[in-house]
């Protein structure tokens, strides 16, 4: 990494008109008398925002700060104007039951006119010079090549999906105008029966409730399931409540499966219908249930069922669930989900250390949910 960071630097630093000095103090953590700045970048790189981004950005970068108090936005300026950006997210891995720092990098872009110079790689690098651990879920066809380059393509969340509304899916297949709410009806009555055949019973003992928010329970949960031969960010109230609970540019709904006054799984679930969703399609999209010896005990199953419920009340057409987990499939098939074998979401990974980056490589150990993807 450090060749390819002085190999880079002075290419990056001419094609900028930037002395070596000036290069190195040109990226940096955001200051909040930036966010206008910031926003114009933004605007000119995505042109088809449907949140307001002002408060997003507030949010989801100054309102949780490192622990040095510094922003969660790291900005390339060259005499005051901003030329790229990239937005990061501090979490706590969990490998084999020990934690570490660790940050998600997300929301990197540079400024249209400056693409090709090298820039966005120039500042991945300066990050890999800070932080430890960096983690990358999802990609797209200009992103894809340059995070091969650059990570470790470790594994892949595959995806499952269950129709919720015979609606959501004719309309996308059949074009019969008025005709396709006619036949969508006894469709639909067809999937209310298949729902009610495949119910399932909570394990004895387990009771299940919709949290208006996390409490510290969730960490004696999380804590449970850092296990041996497992890699996973840890869950906390102060985490889950900050990039769920009250996060602007979505509503999601959590539901919690409780032995007496202990938390034992939760599920959350959202049906975003403030984004261009005419299909109303919702997601599972993050979990956690204690582990068991006997797969029959487990609190997933239900767990996902009282989720679909929700989303069936809520209106939903379809609902989908992406992870990396390997407890989930019995869970989905008891439940009535499809698992979509073209459809996966790549998850890249890098570390300093070798002997940790070896151990991240190995993807059969990780759980990921749509949790781990900034997308809503």
């Amino acid at each position: 990494m450090s060749r390819s960071f002085e190999r880079l630097s002075p290419y990056v630093g001419k094609a900028l008109g930037l002395s070596e000095d000036a290069l190195a103090q040109a990226y940096r953590p955001a200051r909040e008398s930036e966010i206008p700045q910031v926003l114009d970048l933004r605007r000119s790189v995505d042109h088809e925002m449907w949140w307001d981004d002002a408060s997003f950005v507030r949010w989801r970068y100054f309102s949780r700060r490192t622990e040095s108090g510094e922003s969660t936005y790291w900005v390339f300026v060259r005499d005051g104007e901003l030329l790229g950006a990239c937005g990061m997210e501090p979490v706590t891995l969990v490998v084999d039951g020990a934690a570490m720092p660790a940050v998600r990098t997300l929301d990197i872009m540079v400024r249209p006119d400056l693409d090709g110079l090298g820039l966005g790689v120039f500042m991945n690098l300066v990050l890999f010079r800070h932080f430890p651990i960096t983690l990358v879920t999802g990609s797209n066809t200009r992103s894809h090549a340059l995070l091969t380059r650059m990570f470790h393509h470790t594994t892949d969340l595959r995806f499952w999906k269950a129709p919720l509304r015979a609606r959501a899916v004719i309309d996308g297949k059949v074009k019969l105008g008025p005709m396709n709410r006619v036949v969508a009806r006894p469709a639909d009555l067809l999937l209310t029966i298949r729902r009610s055949l495949s119910r399932v019973s909570p394990p004895a003992g387990i009771s299940i409730r919709e949290m208006a928010e996390f409490d510290t329970r969730v960490v004696d949960l999380s804590q449970r399931c850092e296990l041996a031969g497992r890699v996973m960010v840890r869950r906390s109230d102060e985490y889950l409540n900050w990039r769920f609970v009250r996060n602007p540019r979505c509503q999601y709904r959590i539901f919690g499966a409780f032995a007496g006054d202990r938390l034992e799984g939760y599920l959350m679930t959202r049906l975003n219908l403030a984004r261009p969703n005419p299909r109303r399609e919702a997601e599972i999209v993050d979990w956690l249930a204690a582990p068991v010896s006997d797969p029959a005990t487990s609190v997933l199953p239900v767990l996902v069922q009282a989720g679909v419920d929700g989303l069936v009340d809520d209106g939903a057409g379809i609902v989908t669930c992406a992870a990396a987990a390997p407890d989930l499939s019995t869970a989905m098939e008891a439940t009535g989900f499809r698992f979509r074998s073209a459809e996966r979401l790549p998850f890249f990974v890098r570390a300093a250390d070798s002997a940790l980056h070896a151990r991240l490589c190995s993807g059969g150990d990780w759980f990921l949910t749509r949790g781990d993807l900034d997308v809503e």
